[in-house]
């Protein structure tokens, strides 16, 4: 057996870090269960690591992203000391996040066998493809089948009706996702494209209900990919998003394409894969000249965010700017609004280090937003407490996060869970001063 060497990658890495054997375990744990790996690694896990011991590859990826994103840059398991380095790969091997660039599902692949949208939630097995196969798959604009019907599995004729089932389905979960978060619902509406929606498209139809299926069917799946974001399945929303993607492509569906792009660079970003979400941005906003205004607006604020979170200064206010003067020509309606216009502001300026400008931005994107919209004023509030207590004002973060705790119970949204989470730790070290027993207290009834 050849002898083991101490992993000084990995030890550097989680040094540089600022971490524990402890805390990289637990980072490891919470980044597995993102892609359904139920992990339960300790300190002694991680000593045996950096001792020179591998884990199994797939926790080897899920440790190199547990990294990358507490370090803000691209890691490979090699990077980490976790697996070999092929020589032939070094030419080759650009730093890719091991979640941004997700194999394909099943669902979408309509010439070689049915639809299984929603079929299943597997975990995921590096090593994924490049971001180029999310952001240039079958572009819009492609040649059309010419296919007069879609034939599939015995079954029922699809007709008009079925679409607007699926539509009015449409109209609810996002209602309730939007108030309540993606938690209550996010099961049922992957039974609706499993039990449903997959069987309509597999089954024959006229070309323009075909369509307007096929519409349809990628909002609900890109709605899909929002829910799991929200309960940070990141993995599995990814797949969604890319099934989204493709669904539009079939229908030549340019909007559907630039949404489902959108959806995947604010993930990106989230996750702090920068580079990525710059990219994805950019590619969704290739189809700006297709795109209704407010759709528009919304890519290209997007865009603006992204561009911000890779320093781009005078490109992102640039951009930002464009957004504001697209939102103000579009029609009244839809998910993008003043409100979600200056949250994109408050992302944009804290990104470029002005804090007193994304708070502003912040608080008049609270103010603007619909009552019904719970769940993002509730984010949006636990960010804005952040902020004010990072300026050093304790009572007005206060007030931020009493305003976060007015929404969160009614809320199943993971999202909001980990800003309840980051409260508690940001508000313990103010546990002796009365506004922040007050917040501390409630957030423990609660």
């Amino acid at each position: 057996m050849a002898p083991r060497h101490p992993n000084v990658r990995l030890r550097a890495l989680a040094h540089e870090a600022g971490w524990s054997g402890a805390a990289l375990a637990r980072a490891v744990n919470r980044a597995g269960a993102e892609i359904g790996l139920t992990l339960r690694y300790d300190r002694t896990s991680v000593a045996h690591w950096m001792a020179g011991t591998r884990p199994p590859a797939d926790v080897a990826a899920v440790v190199a992203e547990a990294l990358a994103r507490r370090l803000g840059r691209p890691l490979r398991p090699a990077d980490a000391g976790l697996a070999p380095e092929p020589p032939e790969r070094v030419a080759v091997a650009a730093a890719r996040p091991a979640l941004v660039e997700l194999a394909e599902l099943d669902a979408v692949q309509p010439r070689a066998r049915p639809y299984r949208l929603g079929a299943a939630e597997p975990p995921l097995t590096p090593p994924l493809p490049p971001v180029a196969s999310v952001v240039s798959v079958a572009p819009v604009g492609s040649a059309p089948s010419g296919r007069a019907h879609h034939r599939g599995p015995a079954g029922e004729r699809v007709t008009v009706a079925h679409v607007r089932a699926a539509q009015n389905m449409l109209h609810t979960f996002t209602v309730v996702d939007s108030a309540y978060g993606g938690g209550h619902s996010r099961a049922a509406l992957t039974g609706f494209l499993r039990s449903s929606v997959a069987q309509w498209l597999a089954a024959p139809a006229a070309p323009r209900t075909r369509r307007e299926l096929l519409l349809v069917a990628s909002a609900l799946t890109c709605l899909a990919g929002s829910m799991c974001h929200d309960e940070q399945r990141h993995g599995v929303a990814q797949g969604y998003y890319l099934a989204a993607a493709r669904l539009s492509a079939e229908a030549d569906d340019a909007p559907g394409q630039a949404a489902a792009l959108r959806a995947l660079s604010m993930q990106a970003h989230e996750l702090g894969h920068r580079d990525h979400a710059l990219t994805l941005a950019e590619a969704a906003t290739s189809h700006r000249s297709r795109l209704p205004t407010l759709l528009a607006a919304a890519v290209v604020g997007q865009l603006a965010v992204a561009a911000a979170g890779r320093g781009e200064r005078r490109r992102a206010l640039t951009v930002l700017e464009r957004s504001a003067e697209l939102l103000g020509r579009a029609d009244a309606g839809g998910d993008y609004h003043r409100a979600a216009h200056e949250h994109h502001q408050a992302e944009v300026l804290d990104a470029l280090g002005d804090r007193p400008g994304a708070v502003a931005a912040l608080r008049r994107s609270v103010r603007l937003r619909p009552y019904e919209e719970r769940r993002a004023r509730a984010v949006s509030n636990a960010r804005l407490g952040e902020l004010l207590l990072d300026g050093g004002t304790l009572e007005p973060a206060c007030a931020a996060w009493h305003a976060f705790l007015d929404d969160w119970p009614l809320l199943r949204s993971a999202r909001a869970d980990r800003a309840a989470r980051t409260l508690r730790s940001r508000l313990r070290p103010f546990h002796a001063t009365a506004p922040g027993r007050g917040v501390l207290t409630r957030l423990q009834a609660l």
